[in-house]
Order: structure tokens, then sequence, then C-alpha cells
């Protein structure tokens, strides 16, 4: 075989035909060149993703499948929840996780009981897929999973958080549209009165940094009541989609979205509450009409490129 060492044009047939500092210049190219090259078998770096990136379903892929790395406490909230780095091929992104599970006829609660006390990682999960059934995107892609021996809710890291809504309202921070903020949290509380959530603190609702509204942490909803938690919250507005989906939710549509997570007097609670706050919404067009209720929110569920 003919070499060309790095500095000479002319091919040097054998090692013998090279002088000392030919055969050192030739050795230092190549430890050079060794170690340039990647290491056999080490992984690519991996690339930070996030959900814009991505469509639902690669997303749910992707919490499903990751490896999970490095974990850490979330450090607020009281159910003990993680944040865990994954990987899937060359892709990073984190999670939150949580694996409590606690469903009681009565719950010992400070000052009293509560009826029909729930606390569970399925709730997260149910929140998601009630959430795409009426078309909102208000509430991160959420997966089943095992974490430390556990069945667990993996949910998407927001991207882009800048603060919760309680830390906007502790500094007196305005939104910089305040007519679109005000819809997003008319469906805000809509969803909440759907889901009986008995525990929407403001840390709850994350603001990114296009000011929009993430709901999260709903292991204390779906209760089998059949009544509104709070039917003042329903205020006089409602968005267009929401209405129409709620419309068209039937009982074989939610069970089969809700299988493995929800019971049947859960499933049938949702309905009840579904079937007040259309009667509510209805009224309120009779009343004032239409224009004066309705309005349109900004699509977030629409068709988004593969991941890069």
């Amino acid at each position: 075989m003919s070499l060309v060492p790095w500095g000479y044009t002319e091919p040097f047939t054998t090692v013998r035909d090279w002088g000392p500092t030919m055969k050192r210049a030739t050795v230092l190219w190549l430890l050079a060149t060794v170690a340039a090259a990647p290491a056999s078998g080490q992984p690519a770096p991996a690339k930070t993703v996030k959900a814009q990136d991505l469509t639902d379903a690669e997303m749910e892929a992707f919490l499903a499948k990751g490896k999970i790395g490095r974990t850490r406490g979330v450090g607020a909230g009281v159910t003990g929840s993680t944040r865990a780095t994954l990987r899937h091929r060359d892709l990073e992104h984190d999670a939150h996780i949580q694996s409590i599970d606690l469903t009681q006829p009565l719950g010992k609660m400070i000052g009293g009981v509560e009826i029909d006390f729930r606390d569970s990682y399925r709730n997260n999960v149910a929140a998601y897929r009630l959430d795409r059934l009426l078309g909102l995107g208000m509430v991160p892609v959420t997966v089943v999973r095992s974490f430390e021996q556990k069945t667990s809710a993996f949910t998407w890291w927001v991207d882009d958080v800048v603060m919760t809504e309680a830390q906007r309202r502790e500094q007196k921070v305005e939104a910089p549209d305040p007519e679109a903020w005000n819809r997003e949290m008319y469906a805000v509380r809509i969803f909440d009165q759907l889901i009986y959530n008995f525990d929407r603190n403001l840390g709850n609702l994350l603001i990114d940094s296009s000011w929009r509204i993430w709901m999260i942490d709903h292991t204390r909803a779906f209760k089998i009541f059949k009544e509104l938690k709070d039917p003042a919250n329903l205020r006089y507005r409602c968005p267009r989609g929401l209405l129409e989906a709620l419309r068209r939710l039937d009982r074989p549509k939610l069970d089969g979205a809700m299988r493995g997570l929800l019971g049947s007097g859960q499933s049938a609670g949702i309905l009840a509450r579904r079937d007040l706050i259309v009667r509510y919404f209805d009224g309120r067009i009779a009343e004032i009409g239409e224009a004066e209720v309705l309005y349109d929110l900004p699509p977030r569920l629409t068709a988004r490129p593969g991941p890069p």
C-alpha cells in the first residue's frame, strides 16, 4: 500500500524508506487522526427538543420510550413528584412524574373531611385525554408508565415557562393582551368545573413566553359528583369550539378515552356536569345573544412538523 504522510507529496512504499523525521511526523498525524475520531459506541450529543417540534403522538412516544437519566425532586406540591430528564435516540427533554394513587370514600383533611377523596396520577392522564377530546390543547401531553416499580404519570415538562399564575399576581404583572388572557382564563374555569377540580391552586397554572396558559397537576379532580363545584366560575363567556365539543361528547367516546383511568361513576359525573355547563351557556346565549357569549380561541392543536 502506498502512503503519502502529511507534508509530503510523493508516496513511500515501506516504512524502511522513511527517515526519522518522517516517521515522527507520521506517527503524530496518525495519533491526531485517531483522537479526533468519535469513540466507537459513544452516543451522539443529545438535542433538546420542544413541544412545537413534535406532534402529540410523537411526544407520547418520547415519554413512553425515553431512557430515564437524571432525576430530582420538583420542590413544590405535596405529592412527592419528580422531574426527570429523558433521552430517546438523539433527543432530550424533561418529564414531570407523579406516582401517587389514593382513593377513599372519606379523606381526612385539615378542618374536616373530603367526600370521595381522590389523589391519583391517573387523573393527570385523564385530564390530558379529555383536553384533547375537547380540542383545547391547554394540558401538556401525559402518558402512563412505570417509575421505580410504580405505575405513574409522565407529563411533558412545559417549555419556556416564565412564571406561574401565583407569581404573576404576587409580582402584579399585567398580561400584554388582557382580552386574550381573559379568554384563556374562561376556558380554564370551564374545564375545572367539568372535571370537578378540587385543587386548582394558582401554582398549577403555568404561563409560557407567549403568554399562553398551561393547566397541570389534576390529581385531585374527576369526582363522582353530578353538580358543579363552583357554578359562579363559569362567568359569562365560552370558547365556541369548546361548547361545540361539549355537545358532541358522549359516553362511548368518553369511555374509550378513559379506559383504565376513570371509573363508571366518574364518567357519569363528567357527562352530568357537561349537561349543566351546556345548559348554562345556552341560557346565556338566549338571554344576551351568541356574539356576547361565544368567542374563538387561537388554535393550539395544529399540524406540526416531525422531530428534527
